[in-house]
Protein backbone atom coordinates (compact mmCIF):
# COMPACT_ATOMS: atom_id res chain seq x y z
CA UNK A 1 0.00 0.00 0.00
CA UNK A 2 0.76 3.86 -0.60
CA UNK A 3 1.90 5.33 2.74
CA UNK A 4 1.73 8.91 1.67
CA UNK A 5 -1.69 9.10 0.04
CA UNK A 6 -3.95 11.68 1.53
CA UNK A 7 -7.80 11.91 0.81
CA UNK A 8 -10.68 13.79 2.45
CA UNK A 9 -12.23 12.35 5.78
CA UNK A 10 -13.94 13.54 8.85
CA UNK A 11 -10.46 15.47 10.83
CA UNK A 12 -10.67 17.37 7.75
CA UNK A 13 -13.38 19.70 7.10
CA UNK A 14 -12.02 22.16 4.70
CA UNK A 15 -9.91 22.64 1.97
CA UNK A 16 -7.21 24.53 4.30
CA UNK A 17 -7.09 22.04 6.97
CA UNK A 18 -7.34 19.06 4.20
CA UNK A 19 -3.79 21.11 2.86
CA UNK A 20 -2.52 21.10 6.57
CA UNK A 21 -3.21 17.82 7.37
CA UNK A 22 -1.95 16.16 3.53
CA UNK A 23 1.77 18.10 4.27
CA UNK A 24 2.27 16.34 8.15
CA UNK A 25 0.85 13.44 6.52
CA UNK A 26 3.39 13.64 4.28
CA UNK A 27 5.96 14.54 6.79
CA UNK A 28 4.49 11.37 9.02
CA UNK A 29 3.58 8.42 6.79
CA UNK A 30 4.09 6.46 9.53
CA UNK A 31 2.86 5.76 12.59
CA UNK A 32 4.28 2.90 15.56
CA UNK A 33 2.57 2.89 18.93
CA UNK A 34 3.25 0.84 21.72
CA UNK A 35 0.38 -0.66 23.50
CA UNK A 36 -0.11 -1.04 27.56
CA UNK A 37 -0.06 2.36 28.87
CA UNK A 38 -0.85 4.08 25.34
CA UNK A 39 -3.24 2.36 22.49
CA UNK A 40 -4.94 0.23 25.69
CA UNK A 41 -6.94 1.89 28.70
CA UNK A 42 -5.62 0.62 32.05
CA UNK A 43 -8.69 -1.57 31.70
CA UNK A 44 -6.49 -3.42 28.51
CA UNK A 45 -9.07 -2.36 25.67
CA UNK A 46 -8.34 -0.15 22.60
CA UNK A 47 -11.02 2.74 23.10
CA UNK A 48 -13.71 3.48 20.27
CA UNK A 49 -12.12 6.87 20.25
CA UNK A 50 -8.87 6.09 19.53
CA UNK A 51 -10.14 3.44 16.86
CA UNK A 52 -12.08 5.36 15.40
CA UNK A 53 -8.83 7.79 15.13
CA UNK A 54 -6.75 4.84 13.57
CA UNK A 55 -9.33 4.50 11.14
CA UNK A 56 -9.46 7.64 10.04
CA UNK A 57 -5.27 7.90 10.17
CA UNK A 58 -5.54 4.57 7.83
CA UNK A 59 -8.15 5.80 5.40
CA UNK A 60 -5.92 8.62 4.96
CA UNK A 61 -3.13 6.76 3.54
CA UNK A 62 -0.73 6.15 6.94
CA UNK A 63 0.50 2.92 7.78
CA UNK A 64 0.34 1.98 10.97
CA UNK A 65 2.68 -0.33 13.25
CA UNK A 66 2.09 -1.50 16.97
CA UNK A 67 5.53 -2.57 19.07
CA UNK A 68 4.91 -3.81 22.01
CA UNK A 69 6.94 -5.90 24.51
CA UNK A 70 4.20 -8.52 24.65
CA UNK A 71 4.06 -11.24 22.30
CA UNK A 72 2.17 -12.26 19.80
CA UNK A 73 -0.65 -13.75 21.38
CA UNK A 74 -0.24 -11.81 24.52
CA UNK A 75 -1.40 -8.60 22.15
CA UNK A 76 -4.23 -10.33 20.24
CA UNK A 77 -5.42 -11.53 23.19
CA UNK A 78 -6.11 -7.50 23.79
CA UNK A 79 -7.02 -6.29 20.43
CA UNK A 80 -9.80 -7.68 18.23
CA UNK A 81 -9.35 -8.87 15.00
CA UNK A 82 -11.04 -6.36 12.95
CA UNK A 83 -8.61 -3.72 14.97
CA UNK A 84 -5.77 -5.67 14.27
CA UNK A 85 -6.44 -5.43 10.21
CA UNK A 86 -5.92 -1.60 10.49
CA UNK A 87 -2.49 -2.14 11.42
CA UNK A 88 0.20 -3.07 8.14
CA UNK A 89 2.61 -4.89 11.02
CA UNK A 90 3.29 -6.00 14.90
CA UNK A 91 6.13 -5.46 16.28
CA UNK A 92 6.50 -7.88 19.13
CA UNK A 93 8.77 -8.59 22.12
CA UNK A 94 10.73 -5.17 21.99
CA UNK A 95 11.36 -5.74 18.56
CA UNK A 96 13.02 -9.13 18.62
CA UNK A 97 10.10 -9.68 15.51
CA UNK A 98 8.02 -8.23 13.09
CA UNK A 99 5.12 -10.42 12.65
CA UNK A 100 1.73 -9.63 9.66
CA UNK A 101 -0.93 -8.57 11.73
CA UNK A 102 -2.92 -12.12 11.51
CA UNK A 103 0.08 -13.45 12.78
CA UNK A 104 0.81 -15.96 10.28
CA UNK A 105 3.78 -14.81 8.58
CA UNK A 106 7.30 -13.60 10.25
CA UNK A 107 8.46 -10.60 8.28
CA UNK A 108 11.62 -10.17 10.54
CA UNK A 109 13.30 -11.87 13.11
CA UNK A 110 16.82 -11.41 15.44
CA UNK A 111 17.08 -14.90 16.84
CA UNK A 112 19.14 -16.36 19.55
CA UNK A 113 20.47 -19.72 18.46
CA UNK A 114 19.57 -22.83 20.27
CA UNK A 115 23.05 -23.42 21.55
CA UNK A 116 23.16 -19.50 22.38
CA UNK A 117 20.02 -20.09 24.62
CA UNK A 118 21.46 -23.11 26.49
CA UNK A 119 24.55 -21.16 27.39
CA UNK A 120 22.39 -18.49 28.35
CA UNK A 121 19.91 -20.16 30.44
CA UNK A 122 22.71 -22.46 32.20
CA UNK A 123 24.77 -19.75 33.47
CA UNK A 124 21.25 -17.64 34.38
CA UNK A 125 20.25 -20.64 36.27
CA UNK A 126 23.32 -20.96 38.53
CA UNK A 127 22.73 -17.66 39.91
CA UNK A 128 19.09 -18.11 39.84
CA UNK A 129 18.15 -21.62 41.17
CA UNK A 130 14.29 -20.69 41.82
CA UNK A 131 13.84 -18.74 38.34
CA UNK A 132 11.44 -20.19 35.61
CA UNK A 133 12.95 -19.85 32.00
CA UNK A 134 10.57 -20.09 28.55
CA UNK A 135 11.14 -18.89 25.37
CA UNK A 136 9.30 -17.03 22.59
CA UNK A 137 9.20 -18.84 18.82
CA UNK A 138 7.23 -16.86 16.25
CA UNK A 139 3.96 -17.10 17.73
CA UNK A 140 4.65 -20.10 20.07
CA UNK A 141 6.20 -19.96 23.50
CA UNK A 142 7.91 -22.78 24.94
CA UNK A 143 9.15 -23.31 28.81
CA UNK A 144 10.90 -25.27 30.89
CA UNK A 145 8.74 -26.79 34.55
CA UNK A 146 9.19 -23.88 36.73
CA UNK A 147 8.40 -21.73 34.45
CA UNK A 148 4.86 -23.39 34.28
CA UNK A 149 4.55 -23.40 38.34
CA UNK A 150 5.44 -20.36 38.37
CA UNK A 151 2.48 -19.19 35.71
CA UNK A 152 0.36 -21.11 37.63
CA UNK A 153 0.80 -19.38 40.76
CA UNK A 154 0.24 -15.70 39.42
CA UNK A 155 1.94 -12.55 38.81
CA UNK A 156 3.49 -13.83 35.56
CA UNK A 157 1.82 -12.82 32.14
CA UNK A 158 3.04 -16.05 29.76
CA UNK A 159 1.18 -18.94 28.52
CA UNK A 160 3.33 -21.99 29.00
CA UNK A 161 1.43 -25.10 28.28
CA UNK A 162 2.41 -28.83 29.61
CA UNK A 163 2.62 -29.75 25.98
CA UNK A 164 6.06 -27.52 25.38
CA UNK A 165 7.31 -27.97 28.66
CA UNK A 166 11.40 -28.51 27.96
CA UNK A 167 14.49 -28.53 30.55
CA UNK A 168 16.12 -26.57 27.19
CA UNK A 169 14.72 -25.33 23.85
CA UNK A 170 15.21 -27.30 21.11
CA UNK A 171 14.49 -24.92 18.65
CA UNK A 172 15.88 -21.03 17.95
CA UNK A 173 14.02 -17.74 19.76
CA UNK A 174 13.88 -14.40 19.04
CA UNK A 175 13.66 -13.88 23.26
CA UNK A 176 14.17 -15.64 25.98
CA UNK A 177 12.92 -14.74 29.23
CA UNK A 178 12.93 -15.42 33.12
CA UNK A 179 10.90 -15.09 35.81
CA UNK A 180 12.39 -15.14 39.17
CA UNK A 181 10.53 -16.63 41.97
CA UNK A 182 10.01 -14.09 43.58
CA UNK A 183 9.67 -10.95 41.53
CA UNK A 184 12.15 -8.47 39.76
CA UNK A 185 14.03 -6.26 42.33
CA UNK A 186 16.21 -4.08 40.42
CA UNK A 187 19.59 -5.52 41.79
CA UNK A 188 18.05 -9.12 39.63
CA UNK A 189 18.11 -6.82 36.66
CA UNK A 190 21.80 -5.45 37.30
CA UNK A 191 23.13 -9.14 38.01
CA UNK A 192 21.82 -10.30 34.75
CA UNK A 193 22.94 -7.30 32.59
CA UNK A 194 26.84 -7.99 34.59
CA UNK A 195 26.78 -11.67 33.75
CA UNK A 196 25.42 -11.27 30.42
CA UNK A 197 27.27 -8.79 29.32
CA UNK A 198 26.87 -5.88 26.40
CA UNK A 199 25.84 -8.47 23.73
CA UNK A 200 22.25 -8.50 24.65
CA UNK A 201 19.25 -6.27 25.58
CA UNK A 202 18.32 -6.86 29.24
CA UNK A 203 14.74 -5.58 29.95
CA UNK A 204 11.82 -5.93 32.51
CA UNK A 205 8.87 -4.16 30.63
CA UNK A 206 5.77 -6.60 30.69
CA UNK A 207 4.86 -8.87 33.35
CA UNK A 208 6.74 -10.45 36.32
CA UNK A 209 9.70 -11.34 33.81
CA UNK A 210 13.04 -10.63 32.55
CA UNK A 211 13.31 -10.64 29.07
CA UNK A 212 16.91 -11.06 27.06
CA UNK A 213 17.35 -10.45 23.46
CA UNK A 214 20.20 -9.30 21.55
CA UNK A 215 21.31 -6.10 21.81
CA UNK A 216 20.35 -4.99 18.11
CA UNK A 217 16.84 -5.73 19.54
CA UNK A 218 14.85 -2.66 20.17
CA UNK A 219 11.64 -0.92 19.26
CA UNK A 220 13.29 1.34 17.39
CA UNK A 221 15.38 -0.86 15.36
CA UNK A 222 12.84 -2.96 13.97
CA UNK A 223 10.67 0.49 13.73
CA UNK A 224 13.36 1.10 11.47
CA UNK A 225 13.31 -1.97 9.37
CA UNK A 226 9.63 -1.67 8.81
CA UNK A 227 9.97 2.10 7.73
CA UNK A 228 12.66 0.70 5.10
CA UNK A 229 10.86 -1.70 4.07
CA UNK A 230 8.01 0.60 2.98
CA UNK A 231 10.30 3.15 1.27
CA UNK A 232 10.64 5.50 4.35
CA UNK A 233 13.15 6.34 7.63
CA UNK A 234 12.63 6.77 10.96
CA UNK A 235 12.16 10.43 10.44
CA UNK A 236 8.81 10.26 8.53
CA UNK A 237 7.55 7.76 11.75
CA UNK A 238 5.11 9.49 14.53
CA UNK A 239 5.60 7.06 17.28
CA UNK A 240 3.58 6.73 20.68
CA UNK A 241 5.06 5.71 24.08
CA UNK A 242 5.01 5.55 27.79
CA UNK A 243 7.63 3.21 29.36
CA UNK A 244 11.62 3.51 29.02
CA UNK A 245 11.52 0.39 26.42
CA UNK A 246 10.04 2.89 24.42
CA UNK A 247 12.93 5.53 24.41
CA UNK A 248 14.85 4.80 21.34
CA UNK A 249 12.11 4.77 19.35
CA UNK A 250 10.49 8.16 20.75
CA UNK A 251 14.10 9.91 20.37
CA UNK A 252 15.07 8.89 16.73
CA UNK A 253 11.34 8.89 15.60
CA UNK A 254 10.46 12.19 13.39
CA UNK A 255 7.66 13.10 15.91
CA UNK A 256 8.02 11.43 19.38
CA UNK A 257 4.60 11.55 21.65
CA UNK A 258 4.70 10.54 24.88
CA UNK A 259 1.78 9.69 26.61
CA UNK A 260 0.39 11.82 29.72
CA UNK A 261 1.00 8.67 32.25
CA UNK A 262 4.43 8.25 30.90
CA UNK A 263 7.87 8.04 33.09
CA UNK A 264 9.02 11.22 33.15
CA UNK A 265 12.41 10.78 31.44
CA UNK A 266 9.55 9.59 28.85
CA UNK A 267 8.00 12.89 28.98
CA UNK A 268 11.09 14.85 29.18
CA UNK A 269 12.58 13.07 26.06
CA UNK A 270 9.62 12.82 23.51
CA UNK A 271 9.03 15.74 21.04
CA UNK A 272 5.70 16.22 22.32
CA UNK A 273 3.24 15.14 25.20
CA UNK A 274 -0.44 14.05 24.71
CA UNK A 275 -3.33 13.27 26.94
CA UNK A 276 -2.92 10.01 28.92
CA UNK A 277 -3.88 6.21 27.58
CA UNK A 278 -7.43 6.75 29.75
CA UNK A 279 -7.90 10.07 27.95
CA UNK A 280 -7.03 8.63 24.15
CA UNK A 281 -3.96 10.49 23.84
CA UNK A 282 -2.72 8.76 20.71
CA UNK A 283 -6.69 9.64 19.10
CA UNK A 284 -6.06 13.21 20.29
CA UNK A 285 -2.33 13.66 18.73
CA UNK A 286 -3.49 11.42 15.55
CA UNK A 287 -7.05 14.16 14.70
CA UNK A 288 -4.36 16.82 15.62
CA UNK A 289 -2.13 15.26 12.95
CA UNK A 290 -5.03 14.88 10.30
CA UNK A 291 -6.18 18.54 11.05
CA UNK A 292 -2.86 19.94 10.60
CA UNK A 293 -2.95 21.30 13.75
CA UNK A 294 0.30 19.24 15.10
CA UNK A 295 3.68 19.89 14.53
Amino acid sequence: MSASRCVPGRPMSTASTRRAGCALLSSYPLLVSDLDGTLLTDQKSVSPETTAALRAAREQGMALAIASARPYRLIRAVIPEETLALFSAVIVSNGAAILSPDGTRVLHSDALGVAELATLITRLRALFPDAGFGWESGTEFGSDQQMLELVAAGGVLRDPHADRVKHLPTASAHQLVMAPAHGIPRDHLDTVRRELGEAYAVTDSLGGVVEISPVSVTKADAARVWAASLGHTLAEVVAFGDEHNDLPLLRTAGLGVAMGNAAAEVRETAHLVTATNNDHGVARTLWALLSGEAS
